[in-house]
């Protein structure tokens, strides 16, 4: 080798390990960033002697990044449904607490019973007006903590498409910029970091598969086929509160959807989930025990009036033969029994529709009453629990399906979840900084940028002989 050969080569060394001390450098600083990569340089043997630069190496593992983002999305799907759940089981309360509506149903049984045994008793008459009135109020707050878990999951899916389309938007806008991006550079990686923040955050919201082309562009569709990216263009998602129907770019995705491309997994799909089938289900079965409330008391009411109310009531009415969703939210005891209100306690031994005070002694209305908590009662099917049970059953077979939607949500979240992790972790380990092993690349680069300096100087000073010689 010639000494300019030299020169050249010790030149090259030297330029290349001033990037890697850079690279290594800004992996360091970024070491705490989930979402960047780390960065290597890529050489070769330069033409007569020396190294080139080939580029700048982004560490990536494509088929991890997948699994995580499959982990992640059926994770948002289970945190979505355990989180909101969580409000309307809040309400209810434990199965055996004294303030849980099979709880207070029993009360009023026992309550009733008692005021059997001395129909005149006015302490006993309170109390059967105190457990009818706990009982309306535990359906009204349920109804209302019902009405919320609509509105967070509603929410929910209003921001999970603000969110998705966001990311998209911004994907498509990468793949714009890294097609005029020179492969191997700095902003190249850089641009390739913020494309996977966007899809990790796209992945939460729903499930997605991602390909990529020949210029490194990514297309992402929805699990089930639909293209939601490619390119520079985006099929923004959009969801119609009224039909119960999401779609993208016009398209019809709804999660759960016999034949939709879209996807059953992700936040997104859990919130959709609980608007549109856990939300109605819960309404129907909280209504349907008000409904046998109202309708019970009332066919077992000798005194009552053809339309007159009963013990309980549609918002004060009686029930009619057809009703609104929210009934649950609307029945309250009737203020003829309420003395509080203007009312009389007697009609809770006489009949709501007496006009005039029975024997004191009399309890015939009320075993009719407590008659009516052991006797088959129609339900409609939907609901769950058979086409007939008597109220006790109907009520404790509802509150234990609804436990069991938030222990199965809660369950699954906590597996999901630890899978996640462990994908997350081994991502972390393939892409992630190190800043031990860092650490000990930098001081390799500096033995070697040494050394190429050495080599400099030696050839440096052999120059200035010759030229002394000469």
């Amino acid at each position: 080798m010639s000494i300019l050969s030299s020169i050249l080569a010790s030149r090259s060394g030297l330029m290349a390990n001033s990037l890697r001390a850079e690279i290594v450098s800004n992996n360091i600083a970024n070491a705490q960033d989930e979402n960047y990569s780390r960065r290597s340089v890529q050489v070769a043997s330069g033409l007569g002697g020396g190294v080139q630069v080939t580029g700048i190496a982004r560490a990536m593992d494509s088929s991890l990044d997948a699994l995580f983002r499959t982990e992640l999305s059926f994770a948002a799907t289970q945190n979505a449904m355990a989180d909101v759940l969580g409000i309307y089981t809040a309400q209810l309360g434990a199965l055996d607490s004294e303030t849980s509506i099979p709880s207070l149903l029993s009360a009023l049984q026992n309550d009733i019973g008692l005021m059997s045994n001395d129909p005149g008793d006015t302490s006993l008459q309170q109390e059967v007006l105190l457990s009818a009135k706990a009982l309306a109020h535990s359906l009204r707050e349920a109804n209302s903590a019902l009405f919320q878990v609509s509105k967070s999951a509603y929410n929910g899916i209003n921001s999970d498409i603000q969110t998705a389309n966001a990311a998209m938007t911004e994907i498509a806008r990468i793949n714009s910029d890294i097609v005029r991006a020179v492969p191997g550079s700095p902003t190249y990686a850089t641009l390739q970091d913020r494309r996977a923040e966007q899809l990790d955050t796209l992945a939460s919201v729903m499930q997605i598969q991602v390909s990529y082309d020949s210029e490194n562009r990514i297309a992402v569709h929805a699990a089930g086929g639909h293209t939601l990216v490619k390119a520079g263009y985006v099929n923004e998602l959009s969801f119609d509160r009224g039909t119960g129907v999401l779609t993208a770019g016009g398209e019809d995705i709804t999660p759960g959807s016999s034949g939709r491309r879209g996807a059953n997994e992700g936040s997104l799909a859990g919130y959709i989930k609980i608007a549109t089938e856990i939300v109605p289900q819960s309404q129907l079965e909280l209504d349907e025990v008000a409904r046998s409330l109202i309708e019970g008391f009332e066919d077992a009411d000798a005194s009552l009036a053809p339309g007159q109310a009963g013990l309980f009531t549609d918002a004060g009415s009686a029930l009619g033969a057809t009703f609104g969703v929210g009934l649950a939210g609307r029945i309250t005891v009737n203020t003829a029994a309420d003395p509080y209100q203007g009312g009389d306690l007697t009609l809770l031994r006489d009949g709501l529709g007496a006009v005039t005070p029975g024997a004191a002694s009399d309890n015939s209305q009320i075993l009719s009453w407590l008659a009516f908590f052991d006797s088959e009662v129609s339900y409609d099917p939907a609901a769950g629990q058979g086409s007939s049970a008597k109220i006790i059953d109907f009520t404790n077979g509802i509150f234990s399906a609804q436990q069991a939607r938030r222990v199965a949500a809660e369950t699954s979240l906590n597996s999901l979840t630890a899978s996640s992790e462990i994908y997350r972790a081994n991502r972390l380990n393939a892409r992630g900084v190190n800043i031990d092993t860092e650490l000990q690349d930098l001081q390799l680069i500096e033995q070697a940028y040494n050394a190429n300096s050495q080599a400099l100087r030696v050839a440096s000073e052999m120059i200035d002989t010759l030229l002394n010689i000469t």
